[in-house]
């Protein structure tokens, strides 16, 4: 039982490859980013659970006040908020039941715009499961029902090669820092696109197995990848098979036909952000001058590890 603070940190992610695919068996390239989402855990006499959760800003996004057990909401700020915590919070306490014997007072604090689609939800199961000591996917599907790749992205801080096979979720820590990494850019495309509606609708779409094998070989050589030019054809290559598999132009087509470099999209397409590699001169002004103006070089975005 805790008895004094705890204070828990989970990892932001960026899926470089596998972008929709991953849910149907293909091999993705999962990457931590240096932000994540913190939780202080401290118990409290009283007999409620009482729920804070902060923007990077320290804009209070939820205030929510619970019966210990969790059978009775006290209050909640904004009106008709905290629905989401709330059912997460009850399959928590069935999984961990003895956990909700006593109150407890939770600050979470995102330090990244959740716009970015860096992993609000992801971060949200790994630090619950490690503050709860449970399985994290047994806790994720019973929530957001993911991959999971991003779970254990978050979970490790490393770069995840990731896949769902018939024998479960399979992964491996790798190392990836290309050489060529001053020419990579993240872009955020100024909305967010949700990624739960997104999940279940492409989980019922049948994909032939021809696309799914075509992914996972562009993941490994991705991976691989030595030289730029190699790398932008790659994701040039993965984009083509990604908007056959669900019927969509590839970004580059729609918005930046004249970008002299290539351009690949992360997360759901249409929101969130996209990859750019090409020249690091002229790659900020271009996105800049198209109306884009959070741009983050690859290393001030993505963790590495310490050696």
């Amino acid at each position: 039982m805790i008895t004094e603070p705890l204070k828990l940190f989970s990892y932001g992610k960026v899926l470089l490859t596998g972008e929709y695919a991953v849910l149907k068996g293909a091999k993705a390239l999962s990457l931590p980013v240096k932000y994540g989402q913190t939780m202080i855990v401290k118990p409290q006499k009283n007999d409620l659970l009482e729920w804070k959760s902060y923007l990077k800003n320290n804009q209070l996004l939820l205030d929510l006040k619970m019966t210990k057990d969790l059978e009775e909401v006290i209050s909640v700020q904004p009106e008709n908020a905290g629905s989401e915590i709330i059912e997460i919070l009850r399959i928590l306490k069935r999984m961990q039941p003895n956990l909700f014997k006593r109150g407890y007072k939770i600050d979470t604090k995102f330090e990244f715009d959740l716009s970015y689609g860096l992993g609000s939800s992801s971060t949200l199961i790994a630090n619950l499961s490690k503050w709860a000591q449970v399985n994290p996917f047994e806790l994720l599907d019973a929530t957001f029902n993911g991959s999971g790749y991003d779970v254990v992205t978050s979970l490790s801080g490393k770069p995840v090669l990731f896949q769902r096979t018939g024998l479960g979720r399979q992964w491996k820590f790798v190392k990836y820092y290309p050489r060529f990494h001053k020419h990579l850019f993240f872009i955020h495309l100024n909305k967010k696109q949700p990624t739960h509606p997104v999940v279940q609708r492409f989980k019922k779409v049948e994909i032939p197995k021809e696309y799914l094998d075509k992914i996972s070989s562009l993941t490994e050589q991705i991976l691989e990848a030595r030289k730029l030019e190699e790398f932008q054809n790659l994701i040039t290559e993965h984009e083509e098979v990604t908007g056959k598999i669900i019927r969509q132009k590839p970004v580059k087509q729609r918005l930046f036909a004249d970008y002299d470099g290539a351009v690949k999209s992360l997360g759901a397409w249409g929101g969130d952000m996209i990859l750019a590699a090409g020249d690091p001169q002229t790659t900020p002004e271009y996105f800049k001058s198209k109306g884009y103006e959070v741009i983050f070089p690859f290393a001030k975005l993505i963790h590495k590890e310490k050696l």
